[in-house]
């Protein structure tokens, strides 16, 4: 089941330390790292991961603050928050944040134009990426000192990079993109299709399938990526302590 695959896709990202589930739903309480791009947490804290129906998935939490405490965030189905309890969210003291969807593809895209100026960008690469990132995605999580991450990038007919993306390929499930921004004067050009649809077909010669996160409102990356052959596995709500 999709909700099953979206917890495997992000495994690598935590260490389980208890589960509830029921036939709609799936409730984890995890332990994650910190990152150097999160400096205000801790090296370690407390997360919940759910899955599923939100009705069913509110039920867990319910039993899961009472089974186990509140968490230092969580990450949910988009609109499962609202079917908690008051008293229950209280307990929790977190607010839901901008919410985000889960897309995954098994298909390898058509060839895009402008396929040919992305490449892997090898390593020792990192105050270029850094300096298309500050014009391209000034935002992102993706830090390019992570030694997990290698990085594809799309250059310009001077050989200047134009566009990056992150891949990162865990030893386990499916290959999962992140970072990807495109240099603000070249955008509507076609280097984020490009730059997808290259990495996203190398990716699934190497995995099942490949992901990337969106933020639920951004309309042009979901056209994008929809028509490159991406669909929507998991609607996300984050939620993080009030304040």
């Amino acid at each position: 089941m999709e909700r099953h695959l979206f917890l495997r896709a992000h495994a690598h990202r935590w260490d389980e330390e208890r589960a509830w589930e029921t036939p709609d739903a799936t409730l984890l309480r995890v332990r994650r790292e910190g990152t150097a791009r999160e400096p205000g947490r801790p090296a370690a804290r407390v997360q919940l991961v759910g899955t599923g129906r939100p009705d069913a998935l509110a039920e867990l939490l319910v039993q899961a603050t009472a089974d186990a405490g509140g968490p230092a965030s969580a990450m949910l189905t988009r609109g499962t928050w609202a079917l908690v309890p008051p008293e229950v969210r209280a307990r929790y003291a977190l607010v839901t944040g901008r919410g985000w969807d889960w897309m995954w593809s098994t298909t390898p895209p058509a060839p895009q134009p402008g396929e040919d100026r992305v490449a892997p960008m090898g390593p020792g690469r990192e105050d270029e990426v850094r300096a298309c990132l500050a014009v391209a995605y000034p935002e992102t999580s993706a830090d390019p000192g992570d030694q997990a991450l290698a990085w594809w990038g799309y250059r310009d007919e001077d050989g200047l990079l134009r566009g990056v993306v992150a891949v990162h390929a865990p030893d386990d499930g499916g290959i999962h993109l992140s970072g990807l921004g495109t240099d603000q004067r070249w955008r509507r050009r076609g280097v984020a299709s490009a730059m997808m649809a290259a990495v996203t077909r190398w990716g699934l010669t190497q995995r099942p399938y490949v992901h990337y996160g969106i933020w639920a409102d951004n309309d042009a990356a979901r056209r994008v990526y929809t028509r490159l052959g991406y669909r929507v596995g998991h609607e996300v709500e984050n939620l993080a302590p009030e304040g």
